[in-house]
């Protein structure tokens, strides 16, 4: 147990590390779900995935780091997205340090967007930053029939209008649930990203949903919500849109409701970003259809 060390992950590492996943016991993730987390989405990767802890040769902890780079307010900015962080219970000690790796880059913006409590609370302690990730449903209605907006959800059509970050986010997220939309209105465009996801409605019960993790224009989102939820309803095959409420702008759109669940808190470290720039791109949440 002295000799564990840590590296960073690499892509061959996969199949050791997996049996460590596996003990997370999510049962809507597969093998090949876990294996995304391996996979290079943005470009940057470099082919290291985060750190593992190694002792003797054996895995007994790791933890994901998904990269990317992402424009704000005009400045280009490191992401670096902590995630499926899993430590043998005879080698907790090394906990932290394993977490400590993935913030040597003082510039880059670390997020955790589903701390555990004490995750959480450690998280804080080291300078991070409450997130808010409470949500809202768009419900369709006979509401959407009308309005002047246009809503575009064909790939072809999305190819053609899209330019600069949404078509590198278009492209850099074409997995088999991930969804896409661009809102046309009068006073501007919204650039859309969404994962095609079942979520639990009750016992025993569970719908898909459109579980947005972007939008480029929340004024645009809200003044045509009625509009977007029942398009993307028609289109996706779900039932309602999730949202952030801070993908929102502050508004409450016509014909949603609070999800319930109550509060949901994430957390992030950067002195640059505020938490309204933080979102679902590049993260554990596209990748492993949260």
């Amino acid at each position: 147990m002295s000799g564990a060390t840590i590296r960073e992950a690499r892509a061959d590492d996969f199949p050791r590390v997996l049996p460590l996943l596996r003990e997370f016991r999510n049962e809507q993730l597969t093998d090949a779900d876990w294996h995304r987390l391996f996979e290079d989405h943005s470009g940057v990767q470099g082919d290291t995935f985060g750190y593992v802890l190694e002792d003797a040769g054996e895995v007994v902890g790791f933890i994901a780091a998904i990269r990317s780079e992402r424009e704000v307010r005009g400045e280009r900015l490191r992401f670096v997205n902590a995630s499926s962080w899993i430590v043998r219970d005879a080698y907790r000690a090394h906990s932290l340090p394993l977490f400590v790796k993935l913030l040597a880059d003082r510039q880059a913006v670390v997020t955790n967007l589903s701390p555990t409590p004490q995750v959480l609370e450690m998280m804080l302690k080291l300078g991070f930053t409450r997130l808010d990730m409470t949500q809202r449903i768009l419900v369709p209605s006979l509401a959407g029939l009308f309005g002047k907006a246009r809503v575009v959800t064909g790939r072809a059509a999305l190819e053609r209008e899209l330019t600069g970050e949404p078509l590198r986010f278009l492209r850099d997220h074409d997995l088999p649930f991930h969804r896409h939309a661009l809102v046309r209105a009068p006073e501007g465009s919204c650039y859309l990203m969404a994962n095609r996801s079942s979520k639990q409605v009750r016992r025993g019960l569970r719908l898909p949903f459109a579980r947005v993790h972007h939008v480029s224009a929340p004024d645009v989102l809200v003044r045509h919500a009625p509009q977007v939820a029942l398009r993307l309803a028609l289109a996706f095959g779900v039932v309602g849109v999730v949202v952030d409420e801070r993908m929102l702008g502050g508004a409450v759109p016509a014909h949603s409701r609070p999800r319930p669940g109550g509060a949901r808190t994430a957390a992030y470290r950067s002195k640059v970003v505020e938490g309204t720039d933080v979102d679902g791109l590049y993260t554990e949440s596209v990748l492993l259809n949260f």
